[in-house]
């Protein structure tokens, strides 16, 4: 359209620039697209001479900012496309049009999005170039859309499970590699009959129930056996689902199905492998500490094989002693994962730091440096409580980093609650910690526990740590070893095992 405007220059010299441009904004306003801009500019002047108003929409930029900027253009562009966009441009001084995808920023959401660049060079009756002409397509659905495309494709490549697509008549349309990988079948099986995969094991009848099922319900999912391409039979847990269009039309059926030997092996497998990964976190954890100035004894379980908690403590020198409780965001495989590696600098952190500040910033900078670049684990932090006990001074310098607080029990009976410290361990570049102290004197008991003992009970977090606080009164006159005896009863007799439960006692002489 552009162009017709600009054959009716060359053939008219006079007209005017006023002309051309309400020549243009008509041809906009009955034209123009909201997901599209079009634009002019006169080389010769250096200037942008037009541009269609829904560049505000895809840029966030009026027009008249192009106009009082010819190099607006560019800056828009995003940092890591600049500089490649700009050595395509010099195509266009060769007579030669250009077409590129790139990324812009949204001058005023902040929001990052593709567009497709069109430019046209145009030149006078000498060949010379004189202006360019270009239309601005925002392709950013187009580019979503085709990335959920790819990621659906990729999917279907390496899930476990076979896929096998079938049009409303039973006709195979797609198979994955696990298809292939179970059945022995390739590409040959596309256009077949579903009929041919049968395993001579069941009538007629069995196959008609099962579809009526998926007729009436959308889904059926059981156990059948099937038949590999080498006549091998096996068994095969199955889910068949109906999928519909818009309108409600039938338009294929999506089989998946996996072989029960092999997944019951496999998760044979991984049972071991789990039960020999939590029996090694739980030798990581610190045994208990017996001296003439303190007492410390723990108790860990799990909710499931492997968990998110872990304790240890360690004699920094004749008088101080560290005690040191976490709690990783989650449980399973990955939060062991962070608690081993914690687990692997805190005897090194614990004695050079010492103090509770230090030692917060140096685990702080360890779960920046290793689980917050782009990845899967740039979401993981943890929680903890750290107290240094004084024997010799007979006071505990603690903080606590978003964890519940721990109780020092006082021989008069008075309970005083670790609450001082700062934002979860990780969650944040720089964490600002506050210290706490408490004076102790002998015969006091010092707690901590991670936040699994306060959130299974029923209630606010608040009023079962205070629950939890009252139910551990009658046991404080016992040894620490007991004492924990009788808070694993406790749990098990009053409490859902929610999450993890871990418990430190340390009797302070």
């Amino acid at each position: 359209m552009i162009h017709k405007h600009l054959q009716k220059i060359r053939k008219d010299k006079n007209v005017s620039l006023k002309e051309l441009l309400e020549l243009l904004d008509e041809w906009n306003t009955l034209y123009n697209k909201a997901d599209q801009v079009y634009w002019l500019a006169n080389l010769a002047e250096r200037r942008v001479i037009f541009v269609s108003p829904s560049c505000e929409k895809i840029y966030g930029i009026q027009p008249e900012a192009f106009y009082q900027d010819v190099e607006l253009w560019k800056k828009v562009i995003h940092p890591e496309d600049r500089e490649k966009i700009e050595k395509k441009q010099s195509a266009l001084w060769k007579g030669s049009c250009l077409e590129h995808e790139y990324r812009i920023i949204h001058q005023q959401d902040g929001t990052v999005r593709w567009v497709l660049d069109q430019t046209f060079p145009a030149f006078d009756e000498n060949g010379k170039l004189v202006m360019l002409s270009g239309v601005i397509t925002d392709i950013t659905e187009i580019k979503k859309m085709n990335e959920k495309l790819l990621l659906a494709e990729k999917v279907c490549e390496h899930v476990q499970q076979a896929i096998l697509i079938t049009d409303e008549n039973g006709v195979i349309q797609f198979i994955n590699p696990a298809f292939t990988e179970i059945t022995g079948y390739g590409s040959e099986a596309i256009g077949l009959s579903l009929d041919f995969l049968y395993s001579g094991y069941y009538n007629e009848h069995f196959y008609q129930t099962i579809k009526k099922t998926v007729a009436e319900k959308g889904q059926w999912r059981g156990s059948l056996r099937g038949r590999r391409k080498n006549g091998e039979v096996y068994a095969q847990q199955t889910t068949i689902t109906a999928i519909h269009d818009k309108e409600g039309r039938l338009i294929f059926y999506l089989f998946l199905f996996s072989d029960m030997i092999k997944n019951e092996k496999t998760a044979t497998s991984l049972k071991d492998d789990l039960k020999l990964a939590q029996e090694v976190q739980k030798r990581v954890l610190s045994k208990p500490l017996k001296t003439e100035a303190i007492d410390i004894y723990g108790m860990y379980v799990p909710s499931g094989e492997l968990g998110g908690d872990m304790y240890a403590w360690y004699r920094i020198d004749s008088d101080r002693y560290g005690i040191f409780l976490m709690d990783v965001m989650g449980n399973g495989v990955a939060a062991s994962l962070i608690c081993m590696s914690v687990r692997s600098l805190l005897n090194g952190v614990i004695r050079k730091c010492i103090y509770p500040q230090e030692v917060f910033h140096e685990l702080n900078k360890h779960m920046q440096l290793l689980y917050h670049e782009d990845g899967p684990m740039n979401t993981y932090y943890f929680t903890a409580v750290y107290a240094m006990v004084n024997t010799k001074e007979k006071f505990i310098e603690y903080a606590s980093a978003g964890h519940p607080p721990g109780f020092l029990f006082h021989p008069n009976g008075l309970v005083e609650e670790l609450d001082q410290g700062c934002a979860p361990i990780g969650l944040l570049s720089y964490l600002h910690v506050e210290t706490g102290k408490l004076n102790y004197a002998p015969g006091a008991t010092l707690v901590l526990y991670s936040d699994g003992v306060v959130e299974g009970a029923h209630g606010s977090v608040r009023t079962n740590i205070e629950m939890f606080r009252e139910k551990l009164k009658p046991y404080i006159h016992l040894d620490n070893k007991n004492m924990i005896v009788h808070i694993n009863k406790m749990f098990k007799e009053e409490y859902p095992f929610l999450d993890d439960i871990s418990v430190v006692v340390a009797k302070l002489h």
